[in-house]
């Protein structure tokens, strides 16, 4: 006996359409019953659509109100399915997307926005859900929102002509708004001459042994509180070219105001952009104004090349290279250049799930060789959207950092290796004027073999985000 083949679920990664002669009894079974877009109207169900209706399985009765509201039929949707609730394992989001199709046929569109992400919430998995959602926000004209999502569509994509269409859209609801702005705070770790250490003593053996900390290089800071802000603009210079900017400010606040930090940065690139990314040349530069008197204060700037390739649609390449010129003012000691190489590989497991691999290499040349060194480093992230609406952005990196010049009171040169872990939660569901809240915590360990550079920190960003 020739086994049957399993039916796809209506929630497959690609939706199939209902046999041919389903889909005819369901033509017959609706005739000519039209109803106002914008209104809920009362439908009298027939014997015939009743017995068309509970004559297929629960999945193809799915399909068939899938295809009525996607055909304008929305209140016999509603009508049918307020006579005979879904009953199935999925049964609570089928009918939380099948109820936002009803609402978006009514032009409810924020009802409808409503209905999506508690689906969503629920199973992030569900990606013909999140198609109707992020479509939904570009009429609501959430753009980064939707942007967001449809990015997660794209590395999800079936095939490369899918991955292209979606990355078309992106442009094209890209260009609508092409200045982008968010702003934070959070709280900011101990900041001073040595990183906050709780070190109390360091071995100096030039001066013969164990050397005591004074108490305003340890943690004298305190607690502070970072306010920072971003605004972007980008726009297509035809079909090959675009131009993209960027300033960022950040403030760092403590009671001291000794320790007060306040740091800019610009740049600005053209890039040339074709089907699978872009090639980009630009500008960057940078500005640091501490308020103290150890002179620490910067300025610095450079050309940056960077590149992006969707080599598959679940795989990206990204990768940047940056040389800056560095003058920090009262320090000509400190003076001197930065080369910065990055690259990264991002994989999506699925609409809901991304994981990226990046490495990097610094070069810091400065007048005085105990300030220059070379760094190496590595990185792993992942993005999950898990249940009850709560997304999880997770990221580690180590930096192994090599030092060119011996510490004349120490005498070592000085080696760092540097860790860093960051968790931040998203709740998805909780929707407030367009944004969600969010949250994020940063940890550092810096392992160094002279004493003085010992140090850890910690950092809390609370914020509200559109991307979600």
């Amino acid at each position: 006996m020739t086994k049957k083949p399993k039916q796809k679920s209506i929630w497959g990664r690609r939706f199939n359409c209902a046999p041919g002669v389903l889909v005819a009894m369901l033509c017959l079974a609706i005739g000519a019953t039209e109803v106002a877009a914008n209104q809920s109207v009362e439908v009298s169900l027939t014997q015939q659509q009743i017995s068309a209706f509970q004559a297929v399985p629960e999945t193809e009765q799915v399909r068939m109100l899938i295809m009525l509201c996607k055909s304008g039929k929305h209140e016999l949707a509603e009508a049918l399915l307020q006579h005979f609730p879904l009953q199935g394992p999925h049964a609570a989001n089928r009918t939380l997307y099948i109820e936002g199709l009803i609402l978006h046929g009514r032009k409810d569109y924020t009802g409808a926005v409503e209905k999506y992400r508690a689906a969503l919430a629920s199973d992030p998995k569900l990606t013909l859900v999140r198609s109707d959602l992020a479509q939904t926000l570009v009429v609501l004209e959430q753009d980064e929102s939707a942007i967001h999502h449809l990015k997660l569509l794209a590395a999800d994509a079936p095939d490369d002509q899918a991955a292209s269409g979606i990355r078309a859209f992106i442009d094209q609801v890209d260009e609508r708004s092409p200045f982008k702005t968010n702003a934070y705070i959070s709280l900011a770790p101990s900041s001073n001459i040595n990183n906050g250490s709780k070190h109390a003593v360091v071995y100096l053996p030039v001066l013969g042994g164990y050397q005591e900390i004074a108490d305003g290089s340890r943690e004298n800071s305190g607690v502070g509180l970072a306010v920072g802000f971003n605004l972007g603009y980008s726009k297509r210079l035809g079909n090959d070219f675009s131009v993209v900017a960027a300033f960022n400010g950040e403030g760092k606040i403590y009671d001291d105001s000794d320790y007060n930090t306040y740091s800019l940065s610009q740049s600005v690139e053209v890039r040339r952009v074709f089907e699978r990314g872009y090639l980009g040349l630009g500008m960057v530069a940078s500005e640091n104004l501490k308020n103290d008197t150890f002179g620490l204060s910067y300025h610095s700037y450079g050309p940056r090349i960077s590149a992006r390739l969707a080599i598959t649609p679940k795989n990206t390449i990204a990768a940047s290279a940056v040389h800056e010129w560095r003058d920090v003012a009262d320090s000509v000691n400190s003076d001197g250049t930065a080369l910065l190489l990055q690259a990264s590989l991002t994989h999506a497991f699925d609409s809901s799930f991304t994981a990226t691999i990046n490495a990097g290499f610094d070069k810091i040349k400065a007048n005085s060789k105990i300030i220059s060194y070379d760094t190496y480093s590595g990185g792993l992230g992942f993005y999950k959207e898990l249940p009850m609406g709560i997304t999880l952005d997770a990221s580690g990196q180590v930096r192994w950092s090599d030092f060119d010049g011996i510490y004349p009171l120490i005498g070592l040169s000085r080696e760092d290796t540097r860790l860093t872990g960051t968790i931040g939660l998203t709740k998805r569901d909780f929707n407030i004027f367009g944004f969600a809240p969010a949250i994020e915590y940063s940890y550092t360990e810096n392992i160094s073999n002279i004493d003085l550079f010992d140090f850890n920190s910690h950092s809390i960003d609370v914020r509200l985000t559109r991307q979600f």
